[in-house]
């Protein structure tokens, strides 16, 4: 055998190989005396030219990062032409249904960059799977019946390259969630550099002969960086909350108080009323749900009126209609949903924790857009009816641990409760002195013992009946209870002997074993939240309490009841 490497073009080997054929044969022919044709040699050679090399296309292998797993991809056909179709063998190869970018890590830096072109790349490197953010749009499709949240609305993603998008992988689901509550006390923004000196200056002329600042691209900007930073907490911003912002503008600087208005900043209240309205036009573009769901285009027929049918937080929920998370898709987030049941069979409890979260976005969509019965909604989501389930909805729905404060503003307030209630005077008077005739007669209860009774009591104190929300049993068991309570629409049972404490929502018992009754009326106040639902009318003003002085939240709404006011101020007098 007889290798040959050739390192130099083709063209040029094929004349010295001929030459080199012919030579061997005639020393054949001269040591063996025999003749013989070149084709009964047998010459096996290795052709290693550059140019053969490069149209041979060799396999090349690829190091792929996805999420927290490594993975390895083999192109048998060599290196793709176009980025466009290396990541179309990348999603064949590895099954990804959603829209990604490309990263390689080079060498000289250690770290890595967007591919914009396969030149860059060559065997054994190392790609990094992006997935690329979706912005989510709502449609609602009108249906004869809606029996699946699927038939009632699609939500069409348009995919929008962004910087970030570019250089960072989400390895787990980004809520596009509001964090914080409406502040006490609304914290004023950074303006831009020029605004900034401007006021700086404004501020120092006004303490010194109190002249006013009056600039149009300055108040421009300041209304602008306000809108931005109030969208951060809601996006329907009432009067009490523009007047506590523009209040906290002017204290934090002087300058800007209008000459001609009563108090200084009924303009600014004005002003930052349109500009919210302008600020929603804006990001209802960009396809927030909590605002598309509004729009006119995206309302039934005879609901497309302008204000018929508004959907908008109510009782101060924070994420009241979110995003999905970044990669899902409502698809996505219904297989979800179903792998949700199943790990809820199999009482998986990490898992039930990590996709609640997840599903999250896709449930607000189903109790507001749909607003399902009860038990349907049940069936869907049967590990949401836990009392932990229900105090993390409550804190991603409205940003507030439900329990802890409940309970412990409960407390706080107890001892005041207990002596208004005592000094209440006439028929109600009366059922309140019965009720607390158990811890006259044990001053050394429970703490328990006393929430409950401070509870019962709190009903009568505020002009509403207990019995509209308690129900008491003695030696009857829970399924028993059940059964009595079908055709309630929203109840507490406290069972004695044997003892047991539960919810009843429309006829369904959503929560058992809660233990005490103050529990369940804190739980309870987490159930409408959860499901969307209103306060009952003939209990309005209870709940009015649980929400407002229990759990703090819509503090600032305008127009709270009397009975509420009267009962603030006596407590905090």
């Amino acid at each position: 055998m007889v290798v040959v490497t050739c390192t130099g073009p083709v063209s040029d080997f094929c004349g010295v190989f001929e030459g080199f054929i012919q030579r061997a044969t005639e020393k054949t022919i001269r040591s063996t005396g025999r003749s013989s044709s070149w084709s009964s040699l047998k010459y096996s050679w290795l052709i290693q030219s550059p140019s053969m090399e490069q149209d041979m296309e060799p396999t090349v292998r690829f190091r792929v990062l996805i999420d927290h797993e490594v993975k390895k991809l083999t192109l048998n056909s060599g290196i793709p032409s176009t980025v466009d179709e290396l990541v179309a063998a990348i999603k064949e190869q590895f099954a990804i249904t959603t829209e990604i970018s490309l990263q390689y890590k080079d060498e000289e830096f250690d770290d890595f960059f967007t591919l914009s072109t396969t030149k860059e790349l060559k065997d054994k490197d190392t790609l990094k799977v992006v997935y690329v953010p979706l912005n989510i749009t709502l449609t609602l499709v009108p249906q004869e019946s809606t029996p699946d949240t699927s038939s009632v609305y699609s939500l069409s993603e348009s995919v929008t390259h962004s910087d970030a998008s570019d250089d960072t992988v989400i390895l787990s689901p980004s809520p596009s969630e509001r964090q914080n509550p409406w502040p006490a006390v609304f914290p004023i923004p950074t303006f831009s550099h020029n605004t900034e000196l401007a006021l700086s200056q404004g501020n120092e002329m006004y303490l010194r002969d109190g002249t006013l600042l009056t600039s149009p691209s300055v108040k421009a900007d300041i209304l602008e960086r306000l809108a931005e930073a109030m969208f951060c907490y809601t996006a329907y911003p009432n009067d009490a909350q523009r007047s506590a912002v523009a209040q906290a503008l002017i204290e934090k600087h002087p300058c800007l108080k209008e000459p001609g208005s009563f108090n200084g900043i009924y303009g600014w209240q004005q002003s930052l009323k349109y500009k919210c309205g302008n600020y929603r036009t804006k990001r209802k573009a960009l396809g927030s749900p909590e605002l598309l769901i509004n729009s006119m285009k995206y309302k039934m027929g005879d609901e497309r009126k302008p204000a018929k049918n508004i959907k908008k937080p109510k009782r101060a929920e924070v994420n009241y209609l979110p995003q999905h998370p970044s990669g899902e898709t409502d698809s996505s987030l219904e297989n979800v949903r179903l792998d949700l049941i199943e790990a809820s069979k199999k009482r998986d409890v990490k898992s039930i924790n990590d996709m609640m979260a997840r599903t999250y976005s896709w449930r607000r969509m189903e109790v507001v857009v749909q607003s399902p019965d009860v038990a349907q909604f049940k069936e869907r989501w049967p590990a949401l009816f836990e009392p932990f389930q229900i105090n993390e909805e409550f804190r991603r729905c409205a940003a507030v641990p439900l329990e802890s404060v409940f309970m412990s503003q409960l407390d706080k307030y107890t001892p005041k409760l207990l002596d208004l209630f005592s000094a209440k005077g006439g028929a109600v008077g009366q059922r309140i002195k019965d009720l607390l005739m158990e811890l006259i007669q044990d001053p050394s209860t429970s703490v328990v013992k006393k929430r409950d009774v401070t509870l019962r009591c709190l009903i009568e104190y505020m002009g509403e009946s207990g019995q509209e929300l308690i129900s008491d049993y003695y030696g009857k068991t829970e399924s028993s209870v059940h059964e009595d309570l079908k055709m309630h629409n929203m109840q507490i049972y406290v069972c004695r002997e044997p003892d047991a404490v539960g919810i009843i929502i429309e006829g369904i018992p959503v929560l058992t074993d809660l233990g005490n009754l103050a529990r369940a009326c804190c739980l309870l106040l987490g159930m409408t939240y959860a499901l969307n639902l209103q306060y009952p009318p003939q209990l309005c003003k209870t709940f009015e309490v649980f929400q407002r002085l229990f759990v703090g939240l819509d503090t600032l709404r305008p127009k709270p009841s009397s009975r509420f006011m009267t009962l603030k101020n006596k407590l905090l007098s």
